[in-house]
């Protein structure tokens, strides 16, 4: 396994804190100041004409991405967040039955089921799949898959147990019935290594704020390149015009290929600041990452079940993400201690405390975080 803490001196909160919920929100990198200059710096000098500087950064931006995933080129756009990039998807579709029926599992996150369950107003049928978020149910789920599916939204990794989602069965069995596939690869990118036109899903979509360490407010969107000039977005702003500058009157003529998913004017420091994690994440190779997680990870559980702790994530190393999910008596209480005391984590209710490693954390944060937690269990008035 290379050495990967040579990186620990890009990331300044790493000399102050034991920085430990990566899945939630990855370490600043040291360049992203600069990035942020550079951006302004173009604004302050150039006003407008910075915009021949700036959209370029779009795609070069999307380009990084498409090196982690082994992505065609063009094939992938920035946005804001996957609320925007599932939202962009969602307004291709017509819920026309019999296909009306929209396919997802009970432990998706919140943005996932709120934007389903709002398709139900323009015709959709919504399927939710399984009552148990921590368990992901992958028998119901294909059971689920038929005639009447129209989309079928589904996790890499799941974000309260690190479950990693096999994810090729589902693509087969949507795609056996002519159904569409969104993987949602938030948890996964970044962290664990994938081809995406291997997999063979439709659409993916994610952001930067955890893995990639490429702060919030930049998201993406990745759709198959021989679908996707047969998709028309309803929700299409002036950068889905194959002409965005000619300011024509409706109805829309859509930019060829992945543009017409850019919609509204992008995000530009958000894009200024996730390139400085990708560029990393792009460097240090995720294979490398993944390596390192799966020894720690295994360490982090060997670790909290002999401390008596209950572990929410997957045993089976090839059924886990990068995190570890740990609950005990009083977690969110002793979540807000750790943090007092210099160890950042988060708590998700039902779960428990969500301790994740990157390739720049040591072992010896991953021991010393469960002692800090046995310490604070002993030491607090703790309630049921």
């Amino acid at each position: 396994m290379p050495d990967l803490l040579s990186w620990r001196s890009r990331f300044p909160i790493l000399a102050k804190k034991t920085y430990l919920i990566n899945n939630s929100l990855g370490a600043m990198p040291d360049t992203v100041p600069a990035a942020l200059a550079e951006y302004t710096g173009l604004w302050a000098e150039e006003g407008v004409v910075a915009w021949d500087t700036w959209l370029p950064e779009v795609a070069a931006t999307a380009a990084i991405l498409e090196d982690i995933i082994a992505a065609p080129r063009g094939s992938m756009t920035m946005c804001q967040n996957v609320t925007n990039a599932l939202a962009a998807i969602l307004s291709c579709l017509e819920y026309e039955p019999p296909r009306n029926r929209l396919v997802c599992c009970a432990g998706e996150f919140p943005t996932v089921e709120y934007l389903l369950d709002g398709q139900r107003r323009l015709g959709a049928e919504v399927v939710r799949v399984g009552a148990d978020p921590l368990t992901f149910p992958a028998e119901q789920l294909l059971d689920a898959i038929d005639h009447r599916t129209l989309l079928v939204v589904v996790s890499h990794v799941l974000f309260r147990t690190a479950e990693l989602v096999d994810v090729r069965p589902i693509v087969e069995r949507a795609h056996e019935y002519g159904a569409l596939v969104v993987l949602d690869a938030y948890q996964s990118m970044g962290s664990v290594p994938f081809d995406v036109m291997d997999l063979g899903v439709d659409f993916l979509v994610g952001g930067s704020v955890k893995w990639l360490c490429g702060g919030p407010g930049a998201g993406y969107l990745y759709v198959r390149p021989d679908l996707v000039d047969r998709l028309e977005p309803r929700m299409a702003g002036w950068f889905s015009h194959a002409r965005p500058f000619g300011f024509e009157p409706p109805p829309i003529v859509y930019a060829p290929g992945i543009g017409r998913f850019l919609g509204g004017t992008p995000n530009m420091p958000a894009v200024y600041q996730a390139r400085e994690g990708y560029r990393i994440i792009r460097d240090v190779g995720v294979e490398a990452i993944r390596a390192k997680a799966l020894h720690q990870s295994q360490l982090l559980i060997e670790g909290a079940l002999t401390r008596g702790f209950t572990v929410h994530t997957p045993r089976d190393p090839g059924r886990r993400g990068n995190h570890v999910t740990v609950d005990f008596r009083g977690a969110e209480q002793v979540k807000d201690e750790l943090i007092r005391r210099g160890f950042v984590i988060d708590h998700r209710p039902g779960a428990g405390v969500r301790i994740a490693p990157h390739f720049y954390n040591t072992d010896e944060e991953c021991i010393a975080i469960l002692d800090e937690i046995v310490s604070i269990c002993r030491a607090l008035p703790v309630q049921e």
